[in-house]
């Protein structure tokens, strides 16, 4: 069982996640991390590529092959910026650490169909930010830690910085069963 998600800065994400591969080529801390994000990226380092977000799953995750399976629980919906801070780190670490495949992400959120119905606003925006993730502020901020801290890299330049512009991902509303 996971604690409550924490939001975790995206320049802290960044720091913790690039120290803890450098150090021994895994993301074990990041992986039992109480933020979705790091745990995406940990998930990813091991292989994931398709992140498929649903209430029904695991809040911890589970991997199954280039699948990971997991819900952000209760914030299912809330929690846009760590989708993009997720992918955001991703792409760094796949670029620093030469980890094939993340030119496959996609991220597939799916949420409950009373949820979408109690919160109309938050399905719209989230659906925006999975179509429109460069235009978001937390894209933005992303971007600008990056930039802000290029010593911390030896593969990624700003140009490579600048070139991520979008990424893959869907919004679905679930059914529920009758």
């Amino acid at each position: 069982m996971v604690k409550k998600n924490r939001i975790v800065p995206f320049e802290k994400m960044l720091k913790d996640t690039l120290a803890e591969y450098s150090s021994d080529g895994e993301l074990k801390k990041a992986a039992n991390s109480t933020s979705m994000a790091m745990r995406m990226a940990a998930a990813f380092v091991h292989g994931a590529r398709k992140f498929d977000i649903d209430p029904a799953y695991s809040e911890m995750g589970e991997l199954d092959g280039e699948v990971f399976r997991m819900s952000d629980g209760e914030s299912l919906m809330t929690e846009t910026d760590d989708y993009i801070k997720a992918w955001f780190l991703m792409e760094l670490l796949a670029k620093e650490f030469d980890i094939a495949g993340a030119e496959k992400i996609t991220m597939h959120v799916n949420v409950t169909d009373s949820k979408a119905q109690h919160q109309p606003r938050m399905m719209k925006e989230l659906a925006s930010a999975m179509a429109n993730a460069s235009k978001n502020d937390t894209w933005k901020k992303c971007r600008c830690v990056a930039l802000d801290h290029l010593d911390w890299f030896q593969k990624v330049d700003p140009m490579y910085i600048y070139s991520l512009t979008h990424f893959n991902g869907s919004v679905r509303r679930l059914s529920t069963p009758a």
